[in-house]
Formats: C-alpha cells, sequence, structure tokens
C-alpha cells in the first residue's frame, strides 16, 4: 500500500546504489558551485566603462564598493547555503518506493526557530556597524575641503557654480555639466535644486546623493588621478531625465588653475555694431542678443548677470569658452558645428520638453542667421585655443553628428 503509515514499522534501508546516486548529485552541484565562484572572482575592475561601480577612483567611492563587496559576499554565503540545504532535503529525505512512516517531523522545534531567526539578525549587524560608520564619515569629511563647488540641479541639464578655495578665493565661475577639478584635492559639492528632486551620481567618484529643493547636501569627492568621470542624475525629474548628464575632469592643480584663468578672461564682445572692439576679438552678430537674453558670456557686454537658485528657469547654462565644451545639451550631443546649429535651430526636436524650446521655435531665426550664430560661437574660446581646455573625451551616448533636420537617434522622451 502506498503512502506514509504511522505503524511503528521500521524504514526500508536505502539501498547502496541510492546513496551513490546521492553521491554523485552532491558532488556535481559542488563542482558547479566552484566553477562558478572561479568565474566570479576572476570578473576584474572594468575601468574602460564609465558608468562602472567596480574601479572606484576615489576614497569615498572605495569605501562605497567595500560595503557593495561585503554585502555581495555574505549575500552569496547565504544564497549558496540556503540552495545546498534545499538540494540536500530533497535528495537525502526524497520519498521512496519502499517508505512506510513519515520522517522525524521539526515543526514547533524552538532550538531550530532561534538557530534561523539568530544567523539573520547576526549578518544584518554585520553589514549595519560598517555601513552607519561610511556614513558618518562621509558626512563628517563634507564639513570642510580644498575646494567648494555649487551645484544646481536644473530641468535638465547642471549649473556648476565655483566658490572657495583652501585661499579663501572666490573662483567666480559659472559653466555647465562639466565639472573641471583639480586631481588629488579634496571638493566639496553642495547641491540645491529649485524645481524638483535630483540625484547627483558620479559611480566611480561617490555614492549617489539626492539634490532636494530648498535643503542643501553636500558631499565630498576626491578624483585621486587626472581622467574624466561620467555622472547623471539618478532620480527621475520629468520627461529629459535620461539625458541630465555631466561629467567630473579632474586635472593636476596648476592646469586646472590655467583653466579657471581662462574662464574668467572669457569672451570678449559685443552685439553693438558700432563698437569699436580690440585687434583679434570677433564681433557678434546681431541675433546673438537673443542668446544673451537667457545667456551669459563671461567678458561680454550685456550678457545675463542672474545665476544659481535665484535663477529663472528659462536661464540657461553660461556659454564662455562654449567652443572648448565636449558636449552640449548636458552630454546628448557631441559639440561640433552640425550639432550646434540643430539645437540653436530647433532645440525641441533634439530634446523635447527643455526650456529653450520655449523660447527658440523653427522660426526663431533663418537658417542664414543659424549659420552665422553657429559660426561665431565656434569663436568662443581662449586666446590660445582650446588646446589650453585639455578637452576630454565626448561623453557615451553623445550623438556624434547630427543631420540636419532629423532628429538625433536615440532621444528618449521618459526614462
Amino acid at each position: 500500500m502506498n503512502g506514509w503509515r504511522d505503524n511503528g514499522q521500521a524504514q526500508t534501508a536505502r539501498p547502496a546504489s541510492n546513496r551513490k546516486g546521492f553521491l554523485r548529485r552532491v558532488l556535481t552541484l559542488g563542482t558547479l558551485a566552484v566553477v562558478a565562484l572561479a568565474i566570479l572572482a576572476a570578473c576584474g575592475p572594468e575601468v574602460d566603462k564609465p558608468y562602472s561601480t567596480t574601479s572606484p577612483a576615489s576614497p569615498t567611492a572605495d569605501d562605497v564598493h567595500s560595503l557593495y563587496k561585503l554585502v555581495f559576499w555574505l549575500s552569496l554565503i547565504v544564497f549558496v547555503g540556503v540552495q545546498f540545504a534545499i538540494v540536500y532535503t530533497a535528495l537525502r529525505f526524497r520519498r521512496t518506493r519502499n517508505a512506510r512512516r513519515r520522517p522525524p517531523q521539526i515543526h514547533g522545534n524552538t532550538r531550530l526557530e532561534i538557530t534561523w531567526t539568530v544567523i539573520p539578525a547576526v549578518i544584518l549587524l554585520i553589514i549595519l556597524i560598517p555601513t552607519i560608520t561610511t556614513l558618518y564619515d562621509h558626512d563628517a569629511a563634507a564639513a570642510e575641503g580644498d575646494l567648494t563647488i555649487e551645484v544646481n540641479g536644473k530641468q535638465w541639464w547642471w549649473e556648476v557654480v565655483y566658490g572657495e578655495n583652501a585661499d579663501g578665493e572666490n573662483l567666480g565661475i559659472v559653466t555647465a555639466n562639466e565639472i573641471r577639478v583639480p586631481a588629488g584635492k579634496e571638493v566639496i559639492f553642495k547641491l540645491k535644486s529649485n524645481n524638483v528632486i535630483h540625484s547627483f551620481w558620479v559611480p566611480r567618484l561617490s555614492g549617489k546623493l539626492d539634490v532636494i529643493p530648498g535643503h542643501e547636501n553636500k558631499l565630498s569627492i576626491t578624483a585621486e588621478e587626472p581622467g574624466v568621470y561620467q555622472g547623471e542624475c539618478a532620480e527621475f525629474c520629468g520627461t529629459q531625465h535620461a539625458w541630465m548628464r555631466f561629467s567630473i575632469v579632474a586635472m593636476p592643480e596648476d592646469e586646472f588653475y590655467g583653466w579657471v584663468n581662462a574662464m574668467r578672461v572669457g569672451n570678449p564682445g559685443t552685439t553693438n555694431q558700432d563698437a569699436e572692439l580690440p585687434e583679434g576679438v570677433t564681433r557678434a552678430p546681431a541675433n546673438f542678443n537673443v542668446c544673451l537674453a537667457c545667456h551669459q558670456v563671461n567678458g561680454f557686454e550685456g550678457g545675463a548677470a542672474l545665476v544659481g537658485m535665484e535663477a529663472p528657469k528659462t536661464f540657461g547654462p553660461s556659454l564662455t569658452n562654449i567652443a572648448c565644451r565636449d558636449t552640449i545639451a548636458a552630454g546628448m550631443l557631441i559639440n561640433n558645428p552640425e550639432n550646434l546649429k540643430q539645437w540653436i535651430h530647433d532645440p525641441g526636436s533634439v530634446k523635447p520638453g527643455n526650456y529653450m524650446a520655449t523660447q527658440i521655435t523653427p522660426d526663431t531665426f533663418s537658417d542664414e542667421e543659424v549659420d552665422e550664430l553657429v559660426d561665431y560661437m565656434m569663436t568662443l574660446q581662449p586666446a590660445g585655443g582650446c588646446d589650453d581646455f585639455l578637452s576630454a573625451p565626448a561623453s557615451p551616448g553623445a550623438t556624434p553628428a547630427a543631420t540636419p533636420g532629423a532628429t538625433p537617434a536615440a532621444t528618449p522622451a521618459d526614462d
């Protein structure tokens, strides 16, 4: 008769062949587990992937990566242990044809229940202590540094206002999306927003930190080596959230201050056709006044002066030395004449929903005027040329060149 019966009869002994089969299955599963662990161990840092968190390049990111590794290995131990227990139980206590009674039951076993309650509690405690320690250490580090930079989250770009350095000097520079910092120096980022919640994230340099309206969050970052570190907004913030990118360019300190001086000098000019200009200075076309209604250019007469949190939503990035930037539209397009022409002609076709598109339509400028503006903006660079800026490679995902009149590929409307 099939089925379990509590009739006191002894269970028939397991045949030797069954025991050998069970051992073979355990050995096979054990071998597969060892191979899987070897493959995971062979997966080294992927430095060539800019959004990878497995190749930290700052003490802050290294702390976060250490927490990742701790959680990963503890999770792996738990996973392997649970899977082994399931497989062992399924194979060891599977029902046989000759079984005549139920196996011993463990329901209500106080010792077992205490054991599988204490083990997870201990594991969580192991994770909790270094996590809290890291949070407090990072918060303390953000109190003082070698340079202060205010980053204002806009829709959908990043305004960068350079504040005081370690000598108490206010650098007084306003840029957008490409953040230059001295390598090896601790930079304190003051993160603010006057619209919605954003999130500032540079995977190789730090963890994510929310940018909240009405509240200032601080983040300490020290880029140990010169290089380009890509970042992005990590909190859904509207239509073009997916294209709210930026980069941190770490450079030697002397080159950084050379860049600071070039930005301070700016690009002297005017749209006044009757004004006398120094030799070598290109006069802006008259229709550049439309740009100056929302943008500023250091050294230029008549540029918008309101920046930072108090600036209106339609206020755009500074155009100082724009010819030397690697990308435009917050990392969406590589900065070249073709892309710049399309951006000026019809920004709404490139990045739907952006504020520039509320001011500029395809009818605002004629084709000749667009060409004139692009030619002039390509002259906005330091006297020594863009080599002084040590331009970094273009952001991943940026469109190399735009086809006139066409919408660039991979232009997401939503995240």
